[in-house]
C-alpha cells in the first residue's frame, strides 16, 4: 500500500541509483509524463539522449493495481466475519456474544480480545476461556465451571446453622476454587470466635455424572483453647479484680457456658488493651501503659496464661479550666459553661473528651461548622495536678463527600449511622468523627471498629470508609443456686442484643424456686423514630407463694409499655404506663381477718382478681465509674405512680433511692444506701393487700422475709400484713480478703441496717392482734461474704439483730443475689 501511495502522489519526486560507465551510481529523477513547474512538457523517451531512462506511463499503473490487488486481502483478513461459540453447556452462546467486546463486521483489536477474555472470566461462569481467529471467524473456546448440586459439612458438633451463615456457595450456583477458599476462611474465623483456633477445614469436591459437583467441608474441629488465667503486673492503684472486669476476656471455670470470652482469642487481648488504657485514662492516669500482653500456652496446649503488663504512672487531678478562641464569632465565657471537667476531681479523658464534644456542637450550632477545640494539658508534676486549656480555632475547609459502611453482615447501616451521627455533607472535624467511631464501638455489637479515609472526587472533600468486625449478640443465662428465703432457685435467659440487625433488643427470661414461679418478656428501640429516646414494653407473669409469711398466695399477669430519655450524661428521664391483672387467692381458713376481708364473698371463695391502670414517671442519676462493681460515684432515682387510670384501684406511689460509694483505699470501698417509699390511695378507696409494702432480710439483714412491720399475732401463721411506708439505710466496707486471690471475685465485708415498715390499711386497723405497726426503727450489725460470680453478686451474710420489736421475725444467716 505504501508503494502504491508514492507512485499516486502526483506532487512527489524519489530518486534511484544508475550505475554509469565508471560504475559510479548517479541520480536521475523519476516522472510521470508530468509538466514541469514552467509548463514546458518532457520530451518523449525516443528523443531523449543516449543512457537516459524512462518509464512507461503503463507499466506504472500495473504496478500500482498490483500492490493494491495485494493490499485488499491483507484488509479482509483482519475483518470479523462471525463469532463462533465452543464448549458451553449450560451456558447460551448468545449469553457468551453479550460478552465479547468485538462483532461481525468489525476489525480484529488483540486490546479487545483482551477485555473479552476478562469479562467472561468475571462472570464466574468459565473455568477456562481463549479467544482465538479462525480465518475470517472469531472461535471463542469456553470450559464451564460446575454447578452446585449440593453443600454439606462433615465433622462438625458446632451448632450447624451458624457454621451454614458462613458458606456462601449455594445449590445451582457456579463452583469455583476461589468461592471454596473463600468459605473455609469464613468458617475458620467462626471456629476461631468459639475459641477452636486448631480446627481445620478442607473442601472436598465429588463429580457427577451430570457434570454438576457435591461440596462437602470436611471439618476436622480442634478442642476449646481455655484462658487458664489472666495476670496484672504493675497495677498499684488499681486491684486485678477491678481491671478484670474492664477486660472482655475471662478467665475459664465452671461457668464458662454462661460467658462469651472464657477462651483465648488473639484479637480480643489487643481489644483489651485498649480497654484497659482507656480505663486507667479515665480514673487519673494520664500516662498509663498496657506495655504488653503475653500468652503463654501450657504444656497441653489446652490453654493459655495471659498476662497484661502495664505502667500505671502517677495520679493526677485536674486544675482549674481556661477557654481561650481566636475563631470570630466564638464567646468562651458561654463555652466555659459547657467544661465537664471539674477542678479536685480526678483526671479523666472522658471528661476532657466531653467538654470538647459540647463545645463543638455548640459552635456548629452558631454556625461556626467547622471550629475546633483543641484541649492542651499543662502539668504541675508536683502538685499532682493537670490544668486543661481549650482553644477555639477555625479548621481546614473539608466536606464528608461520602460515607461508606463495610463488614456488617447482620448489622443494618442505619444503626451505625445514627450512632456515628456524621452525615455526608458535614464539615470534617477530627474530634467528632472519633467520637463517632467509639459510639459504633460502645453498641457492643462490633468485635472492632475502624475508620479509613481517602480523598474524594475534589481535594475539599474525604470519603469515610467504616469498617466493623461483628460478634455475637445473643446471651444465654442459666443459673442455679439457693436462698435462705426460697430454697432451692433456678433461672434461664435468653437475650439478642441486636435483633434483625435493627439495633432493638428482645429477651426472655424464665425463674423460679419452691415458692415462686415468674416469667418476662422485654423489648426495646434504643431510639424511637430516629430520636434519643428508648421505648420498649415487657409482659411478665409471677405467681408467689406467702402461705409461710401471710397465709395466701398471690398472682400478677401483666405489662407496660415505657419511654426513657437521656437529659445529660448523668441524668435521664422516663415515664410508663402499666395494666396488670392481680390475684389474691388460696386464702387458707387460719388466715387474718384483714387478708380475708380482702377476698369479698369469703369463705364461699377463696380468691379474688382485680386490674389495676397506672401512669408514672421516674428520673435517675448515675455517676458510678462501673455498673456492676462500682468503687465511687452515685446513683440516685425517685419514681411515682399514679392508678387509676382505668382499672379498679386507685393510689399514689412514691419511691426513692440513694446509693453512693466511696475509695477508701485500693482495696476498700464503703458503700452507703437508703431508700424509703409511700403509698395513699385516692378518691375515697384504700390501699389494697397485695399493693402494700413488705420488708425483711433483703432490706434489714438478721430478719426474715417479710419479717418486719405490722403482723397480726392472733391469727395462725402471725400473718405480715405489710405497710403504706418504709425505708432502710445501710452502711457497709467492702474490702479484699488477705491472702484470697483477686481473680476468685471474693471481697468481705461489715455492716450495719436500719430500717421500718408501717402504716396498715383501714381493714387491719381495726385487728385486735395488730402489733409491730411504729416507724421505730429495727437495726442491725454482721459481717458477710460478696462474691462476684458469673451469674450475678452473690451474698452469704450473717447479722444479729441490736434493735427490734417484739412481734418481728429474725433470721441471723441469709443466702442470695446482693440486695445492692
Amino acid at each position: 500500500m505504501g508503494v502504491a501511495f508514492l507512485l499516486s502522489s502526483p506532487a512527489l519526486e524519489t530518486s534511484r541509483p544508475r550505475l554509469g560507465r565508471a560504475g559510479q551510481g548517479s541520480a536521475l529523477p523519476v516522472r510521470a509524463g508530468l509538466a514541469k513547474a514552467g509548463g514546458r512538457p518532457d520530451r518523449p523517451c525516443a528523443a531523449r539522449g543516449r543512457g537516459a531512462s524512462c518509464q512507461s506511463p503503463l507499466l506504472i499503473a500495473l504496478v500500482v493495481l498490483l500492490f493494491g490487488l495485494l493490499a485488499l486481502p491483507l484488509h479482509a483478513a483482519q475483518t470479523i466475519t462471525a463469532i463462533e461459540v465452543k464448549g458451553n453447556r449450560t451456558v447460551d452462546a448468545d449469553l457468551v456474544r453479550s460478552h465479547v467486546k468485538l462483532a461481525p463486521g468489525g476489525v480484529y483489536d488483540a486490546a479487545k480480545v483482551s477485555q473479552s477474555i476478562k469479562a467472561l472470566f468475571a462472570t464466574g461462569l468459565f473455568a477456562h476461556v481463549t479467544i482465538e481467529r479462525s480465518g475470517t471467524s472469531l472461535l471463542v473456546n469456553v470450559a464451564e465451571n460446575p454447578i452446585v448440586a449440593g453443600v454439606s459439612l462433615e465433622g462438625n458438633t458446632v451448632d450447624k446453622a451458624k457454621l451454614e451463615e458462613q458458606v456462601q456457595l449455594k445449590p445451582r450456583a457456579r463452583y469455583t476454587d476461589a468461592k471454596a477458599h473463600a468459605d473455609v476462611l469464613r468458617l475458620r474465623e467462626q471456629y476461631r470466635r468459639l475459641g477452636r483456633l486448631t480446627t481445620t477445614i478442607e473442601p472436598s469436591v465429588t463429580y457427577q455424572s451430570d457434570g454438576r459437583v457435591e461440596v462437602t467441608y470436611v471439618i476436622n474441629e480442634g478442642a476449646v483453647t481455655k484462658v487458664d488465667a489472666i495476670r496484672f503486673v504493675g497495677n498499684r492503684a488499681l486491684s486485678e479484680a477491678q481491671l478484670r472486669d474492664v477486660i472482655s476476656t475471662s478467665q475459664s471455670g465452671w461457668f464458662d457456658i454462661l460467658k462469651s470470652a472464657a477462651f483465648y482469642d488473639p484479637e480480643r487481648i489487643e481489644q483489651d488493651k485498649d480497654l484497659l488504657r482507656r480505663h486507667y485514662l479515665k480514673h487519673g492516669f494520664p500516662d498509663a501503659r498496657v506495655v504488653a500482653a503475653e500468652a503463654v500456652q501450657n504444656p497441653q496446649g489446652t490453654g493459655y496464661t495471659i498476662t497484661f503488663t502495664v505502667e500505671e504512672g502517677d495520679r493526677f487531678t485536674f486544675a482549674p479550666t481556661t477557654v481561650e478562641s481566636s475563631l470570630r464569632g466564638a464567646d468562651p465565657g458561654k463555652l466555659q459553661e459547657l467544661v465537664a471537667v471539674k477542678p479536685g476531681n480526678a483526671y479523666s479523658q472522658d471528661d476532657v473528651e466531653k467538654s470538647v464534644e459540647k463545645m463543638t456542637l455548640a459552635l456548629s450550632d452558631q454556625g461556626l461548622a467547622f471550629a475546633q477545640v483543641k484541649p492542651t494539658p499543662k502539668r504541675d508534676a508536683e502538685g499532682h495536678t493537670i490544668a486543661i486549656a481549650f482553644h477555639v480555632e477555625e479548621g481546614p475547609r473539608i466536606y464528608v463527600e461520602r460515607i461508606e459502611i463495610v463488614g456488617n453482615k447482620k448489622t443494618q447501616d442505619f444503626v451505625i449511622r445514627r450512632e456515628f451521627r456524621v452525615a455526608e455533607g458535614d464539615a470534617v472535624n477530627a474530634f467528632l468523627i472519633e467520637s463517632g467511631r467509639r459510639r459504633v464501638q460502645a453498641l457492643g455489637f462490633f468485635k472492632s471498629v475502624a475508620l479509613k479515609r481517602r480523598v474524594g472526587s475534589a481535594p475539599e472533600k474525604i470519603v469515610i470508609t467504616i469498617e466493623v468486625v461483628e460478634q455475637e449478640t445473643i446471651n444465654l443465662g442459666i443459673g442455679v443456686g439457693y436462698s435462705t428465703s426460697e430454697g432451692i432457685v433456678g433461672d434461664i435467659s435468653i437475650k439478642e442484643n441486636n435483633l434483625f440487625g435493627s439495633g432493638q433488643s428482645l429477651g426472655v427470661k424464665l425463674s423460679g424456686s419452691l415458692v415462686r414461679l415468674q416469667a418476662e418478656l422485654g423489648f426495646t428501640e434504643p431510639h424511637l423514630l430516629g430520636t434519643n429516646v428508648a421505648a420498649g414494653f415487657d409482659l411478665f407473669y409471677k405467681d408467689v407463694d406467702y402461705t409461710q409469711q401471710a397465709s395466701y398466695m398471690s398472682q400478677k399477669i401483666g405489662g407496660d409499655l415505657r419511654l426513657r430519655y437521656p437529659l445529660s450524661d448523668e441524668w435521664s428521664a422516663g415515664v410508663n404506663y402499666t395494666f396488670v391483672r392481680s390475684t389474691l387467692y388460696n386464702v387458707g381458713d387460719q388466715a387474718s381477718l384483714a387478708i380475708k376481708e380482702a377476698v369479698p364473698g369469703w369463705p364461699n371463695t377463696t380468691s379474688s382478681t382485680y386490674y389495676t391502670s397506672s401512669v408514672g414517671y421516674s428520673l435517675a442519676y448515675d455517676t458510678r465509674d462501673n455498673k456492676k462493681r462500682p468503687t465511687s460515684g452515685v446513683y440516685y432515682t425517685v419514681a411515682q405512680d399514679l392508678a387509676g387510670v382505668g382499672g379498679d384501684v386507685r393510689y399514689i406511689r412514691s419511691v426513692g433511692e440513694l446509693r453512693a460509694y466511696y475509695p477508701v483505699t485500693d482495696e476498700i470501698t464503703a458503700v452507703g444506701r437508703a431508700t424509703g417509699g409511700v403509698i395513699g390511695g385516692w378518691g375515697g378507696q384504700d390501699v389494697r393487700l397485695l399493693d402494700l409494702f413488705n420488708m425483711g432480710g433483703e432490706s434489714v439483714r438478721g430478719f426474715a422475709t417479710a419479717g418486719i412491720g405490722p403482723r397480726d399475732v392472733l391469727s395462725a401463721n402471725q400473718d405480715a400484713l405489710g405497710g403504706k411506708m418504709f425505708y432502710a439505710t445501710t452502711a457497709e466496707l467492702l474490702f479484699q480478703l488477705p491472702g484470697v486471690p483477686q481473680d476468685l471475685g471474693l471481697r468481705g465485708a461489715v455492716f450495719a441496717d436500719a430500717g421500718s415498715l408501717w402504716g396498715v390499711n383501714g381493714t387491719a386497723a381495726t385487728l385486735p392482734g395488730l402489733a409491730g405497726n411504729t416507724a421505730a426503727p429495727r437495726a442491725s450489725v454482721g459481717i458477710g461474704l460478696a462474691w462476684d460470680s458469673p451469674i450475678g453478686a452473690l451474698r452469704a451474710d450473717y447479722a444479729i439483730p441490736l434493735v427490734k420489736q417484739p412481734s418481728d421475725k429474725t433470721q441471723p444467716f441469709s443466702f442470695g443475689l446482693m440486695p445492692f
